[in-house]
C-alpha cells in the first residue's frame, strides 16, 4: 500500500494496522512449503526486515515528540487523574527502551543478513555476475542482477498474477 502522508487518525490508524497485517502476512508466507527458493530469498527477507527495523526508531522518537507538543500545549488529561509529567517520562523510558531494543534488533538481523551475503543454493543455475555494489557486505554480488532486472510475473496458487523483486510481492505489476 503506497501513500505519500496521513492525513487524519483513522489513516494513521490503519498504516499500523496495515502493518501489523503485513507481518502476520510474512510470517504465514515464510511458514508455507516452498516459500523460500534459496539463500536469496532469505537475504531479501531479512534485508526488508532489516529497513523496517531501522525506521522503527524514528517512528517511535515522533511518537514521543508529539505526545510531548501536546503535554506542552496543555492538551492532555489523564483518566485517573495522575500526574501528566509522571506519565510521560514513565513513556519516555519506555519510548527509550524499545528504541535500544529496536536498534540492537535491527542490528543483528543486519548481521545475519551480511552472514548469508555469499551463501548459495547447490544445484541451482549460476547468477548473473554484475558489477558490486559500492558496499559489498550490504549487497551480494549474485543478487545485484536481480534488484536491477525487470519484474517477472509469477503465478501464485490463487491464479492471480503476482510481481516479484528480490523478496517483494506486489498484487499487479507496477503496483
Amino acid at each position: 500500500m503506497a501513500h505519500d502522508h496521513a492525513q487524519t487518525d483513522h489513516e494513521t490508524e490503519q498504516f499500523a494496522h496495515d502493518l501489523e497485517g503485513a507481518d502476520r502476512s510474512l510470517k504465514r508466507a515464510v511458514g508455507q512449503p516452498g516459500a523460500l527458493a534459496g539463500p536469496a530469498t532469505v537475504y531479501g527477507v531479512l534485508d526488508a526486515v532489516h529497513t523496517a527495523l531501522s525506521g522503527l526508531d524514528q517512528l517511535f522518537l515522533q511518537l514521543e515528540r508529539f505526545l510531548v507538543r501536546q503535554h506542552l500545549d496543555r492538551q492532555l488529561v489523564h483518566d485517573h487523574g495522575v500526574s501528566l509529567d509522571e506519565t510521560l517520562e514513565t513513556f519516555s523510558r519506555a519510548v527509550l527502551h524499545a528504541r535500544h531494543l529496536g536498534t540492537g534488533c535491527s542490528e543483528a538481523v543486519d548481521q545475519a543478513r551480511s552472514t548469508i551475503n555469499h551463501v548459495h543454493g547447490r544445484g541451482l543455475p549460476p547468477m548473473v555476475r554484475a558489477t558490486p555494489s559500492p558496499d559489498p557486505v550490504a549487497e551480494p554480488v549474485h543478487t545485484a542482477a536481480l534488484r536491477r532486472a525487470d519484474p517477472q510475473a509469477t503465478r501464485p496458487d490463487n491464479g492471480r498474477l503476482r510481481t516479484r523483486w528480490f523478496g517483494n510481492s506486489r498484487r499487479e505489476a507496477g503496483a
